[in-house]
C-alpha cells in the first residue's frame, strides 16, 4: 500500500496533511501567489460537459431568482476557470459582470476558447467579444482575482443589482460578515442568490460523509483557514442570518447527507419521507463522534448537506 493510500484511509493522517498544506497555502498567499488548481473544473471536462454545466448553472440562477434575465451590474463570486456563466448573463441583458475570486484557477486556454466559441455560436453572442471569442476579448467582464469576498464587497466601493455564487460561501473564512457586506452593496430591487454546499468537498473521500464534523473547532481551523476548505457553517446558521437580515428571501434544501443526487429546492417537510429517513439514519450512525461544538445541532440540522439562499432588497 502506498503512503498516499495509507494517509487517505486514516482520517487523522489526512487531517495532519491538511494542516501542513493549509500552512503552505498561507505562506503562498502572503507572497501574493494566488494560482491554484482548485476550481479548475473545466480542465477536467469535455467541451459538451463544460457547456452543459454552464447552461445548468445559468438556468439555476434565473430559476432560483424567479427572473428570466439579470440587468445592470452583476457580481459572480468564485467563477473558477471559466467565465461562461458571465458570458450567458451578459448575453441576457447585464451591463457588466464583476468576477470575484480569492484565487486564480489554472486554465486550459485552448479548451476555454472552444467554450466561448461554442456559447457565442449557440446563443448569438459574438457581439459581446472584441474580436474572436476568447477570455481576453470578452467585453463587460471585470476580473478581480486575489480578492476575497470577505474584503471585496466592503472595500470595492461598488453597487450591484445582482450577486451570485455557487459552492463558494462554504469556503469563506467569515461568510456571514461577507453576506452582511454584500447586502449593503445591493441597489434597490437588487437580489442575491447563493447555492451553498455543506459537504466536505472530497476531503475525506471513502470515509463516512460526516467525518469532517468529527474534528474540534481549533483543529478544523488549522486545516482550513488559508486554503478555503469548507468552513462548517451549517444550515441553521444561514437560516438565522436570513431571519435577522429582515429582507425578503428564502432558504431551501438542495442536498441531504448520504444521498448523492441533488434534490429540487424544498423545505424539510416537502422532501420525500424515504429520503429524510435515510439522511437521518446516516446522521445517527455517527452522531456520538461529532465534535463537541456541533453536538447542539439536531439530527435534522446535520442531515442537510446543501441549500440555496435568496435575499432581495426592496425596490
Amino acid at each position: 500500500m502506498s503512503l498516499a493510500s495509507l494517509i487517505k484511509r486514516c482520517p487523522n493522517l489526512t487531517a495532519a496533511y491538511y494542516c501542513y498544506n493549509d500552512w503552505q497555502t498561507g505562506r503562498r498567499w502572503a507572497k501574493g501567489e494566488f494560482g491554484t488548481v482548485s476550481g479548475s473544473r473545466h480542465a477536467k471536462l469535455s467541451l459538451d460537459e463544460s457547456l452543459a454545466y454552464i447552461e445548468k448553472v445559468t438556468a439555476d440562477y434565473f430559476r432560483y431568482a424567479g427572473r428570466s434575465r439579470f440587468t445592470g451590474a452583476v457580481a459572480e463570486i468564485g467563477p473558477g476557470d471559466n467565465f461562461g456563466v458571465a458570458l450567458r448573463i451578459l448575453g441576457q441583458g447585464a451591463t457588466v459582470v464583476h468576477a470575484v475570486d480569492k484565487f486564480k484557477s489554472f486554465r486550459n486556454s485552448q479548451h476555454q476558447t472552444l467554450i466561448y466559441q461554442a456559447l457565442a455560436e449557440r446563443h448569438g453572442l459574438n457581439h459581446i467579444f472584441n474580436g474572436a471569442p476568447s477570455e481576453a476579448t470578452l467585453r463587460g467582464l471585470v476580473y478581480h482575482s486575489g480578492s476575497p469576498a470577505e474584503i471585496f464587497f466592503r472595500t470595492a466601493g461598488l453597487n450591484f443589482d445582482v450577486i451570485l455564487s455557487r459552492a463558494v460561501l462554504e469556503h469563506l473564512a467569515d461568510p456571514l460578515i461577507a453576506l452582511d457586506d454584500m447586502i449593503k452593496t445591493l441597489s434597490p430591487g437588487g437580489i442575491m442568490v447563493h447555492r451553498i454546499d455543506f459537504r466536505d468537498h472530497g476531503m475525506f473521500a471513502g470515509c463516512h460523509p460526516l467525518t469532517f464534523l468529527t474534528f474540534s473547532r481549533e483543529r478544523w481551523r488549522r486545516m482550513t483557514q488559508h486554503s478555503g476548505r469548507p468552513n462548517r457553517v451549517l444550515f441553521p446558521i444561514w437560516q438565522q442570518w436570513l431571519a435577522r437580515s429582515g429582507f425578503k428571501g428564502s432558504i431551501k434544501i438542495t442536498r441531504l447527507v448520504g444521498i448523492k443526487e441533488e434534490i429540487e429546492p424544498a423545505i424539510w417537510l416537502d422532501i420525500p419521507q424515504s429520503m429524510r429517513d435515510h439522511a437521518l439514519a446516516t446522521v445517527r450512525s455517527i452522531r456520538p463522534k461529532i465534535a463537541k461544538d456541533l453536538q447542539g445541532l439536531t439530527d435534522e440540522d446535520l442531515a442537510i448537506a446543501g441549500c440555496v439562499l435568496v435575499a432581495e432588497v426592496p425596490a
